[in-house]
């Protein structure tokens, strides 16, 4: 090959490189993800009291996010832990039979993790995706959990959830990432029946979920414990699937 044969070749080179290389000072173009940011929810309880009659909203959401509700990723396992201490007798079956009903009506799977002696309060929440636990359900008094302090003798518990959110590509995405329920030990109620721990558990699980109060008193999510519920009527039902599998998979932060 001729010198000038060879001189074409380079210079023919060196403009493809040019063509695909960036110009000098302009940045390539990277994902672009935000550092995950901890929200916590208001604590959500239920108190015993008298009949009501509401006829307002059959369920609503905790959080909302672009119009749609913060929820958690139905399509991964949810771990929990039971608190046995201050737990009534017969009660672990009984809790375990409430989050049957939850993830049936949501279409999630829970994995039971054991028992703990932990106290339910706010500091078992996670402040990072590092330390993020299993959802931790049982039985303190005031003395003990931040949940239960300063609350009205009626309430009989108290739900506080852990959201995540974080900003992708330009886009804002957010999941429940974890969940602790304290239910009050100084309450004498059944496990099952009208007014019971049963429908206790069941309407904080379902805060859990992501579900706030109901404003309609013939659902189990109304504060205020309706006698004559004993299970999950259809507007927590229909608030339930909203939150759950049948609303796709969630990006979780």
């Amino acid at each position: 090959m001729d010198m000038t044969r060879r001189l074409l070749l380079v210079l023919a080179v060196l403009g493809v490189l040019a063509s695909i290389a960036p110009a000098p000072g302009v940045a390539t173009a990277t994902p672009a993800t935000s550092a995950p940011v901890v929200h916590l929810s208001h604590p959500d309880g239920v108190a015993a009291g008298a009949k009501a009659s509401s006829s307002g909203a059959l369920y609503r959401f905790q959080s909302l996010l672009a119009g749609k509700p913060i929820r958690w990723n139905p399509c991964t396992p949810i771990h929990w832990r039971f608190r046995a201490p201050g737990a009534p007798a017969g009660a672990l079956p009984m809790v375990k039979k409430a989050v049957a009903r939850v993830a049936k009506a949501t279409g999630t799977t829970w994995v039971y993790d054991g028992a703990m002696w932990s106290a339910p309060t706010t500091a078992w929440l996670p402040t990072s995706t590092k330390n993020i636990r299993p959802v931790l359900i049982g039985w303190t008094d005031a003395a003990h959990s931040d949940l239960l302090k300063g609350q009205p003798k009626a309430v009989l518990g108290v739900t506080r959830t852990a959201w995540f959110s974080t900003t992708r590509d330009g886009k804002q995405v957010a999941a429940i990432r974890a969940a602790v329920i304290a239910l009050d030990q100084t309450d004498r109620l059944p496990l099952t029946g009208s007014v019971s721990w049963y429908g206790v558990t069941l309407h904080e699980l379902a805060h859990a979920m992501g579900l706030d109060h109901a404003a309609n008193s013939r659902q189990l999510l109304y504060p205020i414990l309706q006698r004559g519920l004993t299970d999950l009527q259809s507007g927590d039902l229909q608030g339930l699937a909203k939150v759950g599998r049948q609303a796709g998979c969630v990006t979780v932060p």
